[in-house]
């Protein structure tokens, strides 16, 4: 078994405790940290979303913060201000919440553009510029951003360059009823989502173990065959009727470092198409803009990716 592989299977074990049936959450907020990605979880309140994001922290070993998204937050509170100090006659930068390994920008979309932009530079640099110095954030630095697509009222859509610097794009469902039914025998049993450790979340990695792994991870072989229907599935974004905006190149170089994440913890040291086929919807469906002709017609996120992949031959 890979290392990858094998963080997975621990990830997963030490996670079911606390986490019932979104396992695909899972497996994609981890493809997200191997990557060195950021995550839009996007769902209905109560299903895990904010969970999710402090049980993998607690997992790896993460120093966590979560932010609050709010009409009134503004961008200094997210990434931190400069504070005069009379004592000394100087200004001190006080660091925001930003500062952390994984950040949870709770219901990004409650806030308007100009708190979304705060995060803009740490998402794709890594660092925070302020008062003219660079900070770095760390390479462990992961956004996880929340959001409900059900309510819409006070909020604001994310612009299309906030939503390009996702990885991935990942869809937190309710619960079947068999798993509905575990969580409240969970629950009836004394489980405190509040005390993750007492709800039987480990820690299965360390910094040394992710760069391990995310090592790994780059060694993973991608054939010239695959690369080219990487390339292709985006152009066929690009060129779909469906779509007035098609992914960019961030969408291919998503697809291309997901595929080798996606391999590795599947146990494999090579991609194969199979890998790009099951990221595709995840990866693009955020980075599109459909044409309102496909609107009208009913045609969703999913189902023009969809139509856009079955377009492209898949190599032999």
């Amino acid at each position: 078994m890979s290392g990858a592989s094998e963080l997975r299977s621990q990830l997963h074990a030490s996670l079911s405790r606390a986490i019932v049936g979104q396992s695909h959450v899972l497996d994609g907020l981890l493809l997200a940290l191997l990557t060195g990605g950021h995550v839009l979880l996007e769902g209905v309140p109560g299903t895990a979303k904010t969970l999710c994001a402090r049980a993998l922290a607690a997992a790896t070993d993460a120093r966590f913060a979560r932010v609050q998204f709010t009409p009134d937050l503004l961008p200094s509170d997210i990434v931190g201000t400069s504070v005069y100090r009379a004592n000394t006659g100087t200004f001190e930068f006080r660091r925001g919440p930003i500062f952390t390994d994984t950040l949870l920008a709770d219901e990004i979309n409650r806030s308007p553009a100009k708190t979304q932009a705060a995060l803009l530079e740490a998402m794709e640099e890594r660092q925070v510029t302020a008062d003219g110095v660079r900070l770095p954030l760390g390479d462990r630095f992961l956004v996880v951003a929340t959001q409900n697509p059900v309510e819409l009222e006070g909020t604001y859509p994310l612009p299309e360059a906030q939503l390009d610097r996702f990885f991935l794009k990942l869809e937190v469902p309710l619960l079947d009823p068999e798993r509905e039914t575990e969580l409240l025998r969970r629950v009836n049993g004394g489980f405190n989502p509040l005390d993750l450790a007492a709800a039987g979340v480990t820690q299965v990695a360390d910094a040394a173990t992710l760069a391990a792994v995310r090592a790994e991870v780059k060694a993973v072989t991608v054939t010239d065959a695959v690369l080219g229907y990487i390339t292709q599935v985006v152009t066929a974004t690009r060129t779909s009727s469906d779509l007035s905006l098609g992914a960019s190149a961030r969408g291919s170089i998503a697809l291309l470092q997901g595929a080798k994440a996606l391999a590795a913890i599947s146990g494999r040291d090579y991609v194969v198409p199979e890998d790009v086929k099951d990221l595709c919807v995840p990866a693009l469906r955020h980075r599109l803009v459909r044409r309102a002709e496909a609107e009208i017609a009913g045609v969703g996120e999913t189902a023009a990716v969809e139509r856009a992949l079955a377009r492209v031959p898949v190599p032999r």
